[in-house]
């Protein structure tokens, strides 16, 4: 399928869009003088088609992050996954949603929807799948509508990977940023990245209050999961009372972002694996030139105690939204 590229735009935002992975390519945004800027990571992968280790933008589907040893269970039965992290499974397999070309329709100047068919046993999972990512900007506000049905039961989460420096800048002045998450607890990963359990959101995951990723790391220098991490990859359990996901600032621009989502939980990756594999206009990716706020379900509940996975049935239809809304400090 040809690749295809797609515009969204109002008075504050411009956003464009790609069908390879039904993908955020490019986001611009005013600063504080009214002088447009980059607010996205946008790889050259768009146009190459090629593989970015990054994901930048890109739909993840049918699931989020790794699980362990790429099984889970549906009842009894054992559904094995491929194998595409070591002897594990990540965002979906080796032929998922990210790398696909969707099929894209530009609906109106302020909406574009796109549409992807996972044909039973893609990378392991059951079922015929048919995907939606309906795109629509307005105002100040980025949306995306995620829907999902199947004619099995079978596991879906879905998510966008877009990565964000509200400076414009990408060379590592997005640890500077000012982050806030709105949540109670956070999950802490073992040496292979994987979910092991879930504790409270203090020291340094206590984002309760705007705190920069950069102040982070220097307070808690020797804090196991961030060298784990390079930096920050754990989700946040999201509080059920809160007035919105999170929060994102930057001081250079004045430009505040704040996150809604019906999804309960938050990967924050704070890019330390970004690298030179990710090629941009300027140059390369670098550690920390970017930062992940990937709302999705709570990561692998087929191994991490206390959690039950929600199965896709055949007749149900699977939503989740996730808005970003732009605005001054």
């Amino acid at each position: 399928m040809a690749a295809v590229s797609f515009s969204l735009h109002t008075p504050a935002l411009r956003c464009m869009l790609h069908s390879l992975g039904a993908s955020i390519s490019a986001v611009q945004l005013r600063n504080r003088d009214h002088q447009w800027f980059d607010a996205a990571l946008s790889p050259l992968s768009f146009a190459s088609g090629g593989k970015d280790p990054s994901l930048a933008g890109r739909t993840i589907a049918p699931c989020c992050g790794r699980i362990r040893g790429a099984l889970i269970r549906i009842g009894h039965q054992p559904i094995h996954l491929t194998h595409n992290n070591g002897a594990h499974h990540i965002h979906g397999g080796a032929c998922a949603a990210a790398y696909q070309y969707w099929t894209g329709e530009q609906l109106s100047s302020e909406r574009v929807r796109f549409t992807l068919r996972l044909p039973d046993g893609l990378d392991g999972y059951p079922g015929n799948r048919m995907l939606t990512a309906d795109y629509t900007v307005s105002g100040h506000t980025l949306q995306v509508e995620y829907s999902a049905v199947s004619d099995r039961p079978t596991f879906m989460d879905m998510t966008n990977h877009v990565y964000w420096d509200l400076s414009g800048r990408f060379d590592g002045s997005a640890m500077r940023q000012r982050l806030e998450i709105a949540a109670d607890c956070a999950v802490v990963n073992d040496a292979e990245h994987l979910p092991m359990r879930i504790v409270r959101a203090e020291r340094a995951f206590d984002f309760s209050r705007p705190a920069s990723p950069a102040d982070m790391l220097a307070l808690y220098p020797q804090d196991e999961q961030l060298l784990i991490g390079r930096g920050y990859n754990n989700a946040f359990l999201l509080s059920k009372d809160r007035a919105y996901a999170a929060r994102l600032s930057s001081d250079e621009t004045g430009v505040l972002m704040t996150m809604h989502t019906d999804q309960p939980a938050i990967v924050f990756y704070s890019g330390g694996f970004l690298g030179e594999e990710t090629c941009l206009a300027g140059g390369c990716a670098s550690p920390g030139c970017a930062l992940a706020l990937e709302a999705q379900g709570v990561p692998d509940p087929f191994h991490l105690p206390g959690q039950t996975p929600e199965w896709l049935m055949p007749g149900q239809t699977y939503r989740r939204f996730i808005r970003w809304e732009f605005g001054n400090i």
